[in-house]
């Protein structure tokens, strides 16, 4: 087996990353209306639904041994949300942080997907390719840059700690793509289920280390047969 990936942001890196070893622990929100009316919610506000909040209560469970130093989410209220059940009153900092929120999708934000299958099927074939962005929307480049630069930033700012991160699917794939050096037309080849745990360290000397993706076993109980939800959310 190699090295681990050496992490590379588009973002100016930390100065101060050989401190001490840092662990991300990158969160998906919980289920949300949004997801099961399978709209393009982007930076428009979807609410989590009762499964939403139970499973975003399942993945603290599965972190209330590791001691969690920090936390931090997209600001949008998914997010919030999820990290606050989570946490579920528990005396950790839980920070807002706008550069994790969910891709925004332009003309496209708030639409159903069979809408806007049905009116751009060939741009949406495009971008799932990801040869272009939603009509006046965020690029993927410039997602993949604001997402890493708030990951570098947490790394800096909780060095040493072990941090919840919870943010959005399409997100958190250009996130993972952009700290691995994908090129951008691989971009979307992850799957981040709702409240899966994706467990990320950054060594003493900044180098980044993929321990697990996806890791959804905690939410095995809680809805057994659901289909995978809408990431676009």
């Amino acid at each position: 087996m190699g090295p681990p990936f050496q992490a590379v942001s588009l973002s100016e890196r930390p100065p101060t990353l050989n401190r001490m070893s840092t662990d991300i622990y990158l969160v998906r929100h919980g289920q949300t209306y949004g997801n099961i009316e399978q709209r393009w919610c982007g930076h428009s506000e979807t609410a989590l639904t009762s499964l939403g909040i139970a499973q975003a209560q399942a993945a603290g469970r599965r972190l209330a041994s590791i001691g969690l130093t920090a936390a931090l989410s997209s600001d949008l209220s998914r997010a919030a949300d999820t990290a606050r059940h989570a946490l579920n009153g528990r005396a950790i900092d839980h920070a807002l942080d706008a550069g994790l929120r969910e891709m925004h999708y332009g003309d496209w934000e708030d639409l159903p997907g069979a809408d806007v299958e049905k009116q751009n099927p060939e741009r949406l074939r495009e971008f799932f390719f990801c040869r272009t962005s939603a009509p006046n929307g965020e690029t993927i480049a410039a997602l993949r840059q604001r997402t890493s630069a708030s990951f570098w930033r947490a790394v800096e700012l909780h060095r040493g700690g072990k941090v919840l991160m919870v943010s959005h699917g399409n997100a958190m794939m250009a996130l993972v793509a952009e700290l691995l050096k994908l090129p951008l037309e691989a971009t979307w080849c992850f799957q981040f289920e709702n409240a899966s745990i994706t467990k990320l360290n950054v060594s003493r000397s900044g180098r980044l280390t993929v321990h697990s993706v996806n890791d959804a076993g905690h939410l095995e109980s809680l809805a057994p047969g659901t289909p995978p939800d809408f990431l676009a959310s």
